[in-house]
């Protein structure tokens, strides 16, 4: 766990903010972070971005949003654990599937592998820094994707689900609260391959 410092809070559009802290992390894409508050309750949220120590957190929660903004009106740090999860394997062609601003989920993933130089295209109903395509067709080496839970049978099943839907307790796999066919989304994911959620 390490203190980060609140630099930025802005609101992105109608109903997301962007957070953004200055901390040392190895995040790599499909990591995740905890926001450990003094109550011994810990947020999980995603990663938006993260490059030369700044870590960027999309946010719809307003009751999230004004943790941060007391803190940062206080002049007081916020204490994050991480890196969680399991990293992405990304492959040269990515695909990124997104519905509205689901889209948040899968951008980290979708920034860093254009930084590298691998070609990144997106599907989704948004506005995107990506180049858009209409359809999935073409080999694509890896598919990540974040949309309702109901139409994730739509995907292929290679394809990785950003999984939101379930609760996070403990981080660790310790719990099982998370457990989806018994697939741990806190130690195992959050991105998951549909095969193993989609019978």
């Amino acid at each position: 766990m390490k203190y980060a410092k609140i630099l930025s809070i802005s609101k992105i559009n109608q109903s997301v903010f962007e957070v953004k802290l200055n901390i040392k992390m190895k995040l790599l894409p499909g990591n995740f972070i905890s926001v450990v508050l003094p109550s011994n309750n810990e947020i999980p949220l995603g990663i938006g971005d993260y490059q030369d120590d700044i870590l960027s957190l999309y946010v719809e929660s307003e009751k999230i949003i004004k943790i941060f903004e007391e803190k940062k009106e206080n002049k007081k740090e916020i204490l994050i654990k991480g890196p969680l999860g399991n990293p992405l394997k990304l492959g040269n062609k990515i695909l990124g599937i997104a519905k509205g601003n689901l889209y948040y989920d899968i951008v980290y993933p979708l920034r860093y592998a254009k930084r590298q130089g691998k070609e990144v295209k997106v599907i989704c109903d948004c506005d995107s820094e990506f180049e858009k395509i209409n359809e999935i067709k073409g080999n694509w080496d890896t598919i990540i994707s974040s949309i309702p839970r109901e139409e994730i049978s739509s995907l292929p099943k290679d394809a990785y689900i950003y999984v939101r839907w379930v609760k996070m307790n403990c981080h660790l796999g310790v719990c099982g609260v998370c457990n989806i066919n018994g697939v741990l989304p806190c130690i195992e994911g959050p991105f998951i391959k549909v095969e193993e959620l989609v019978d």
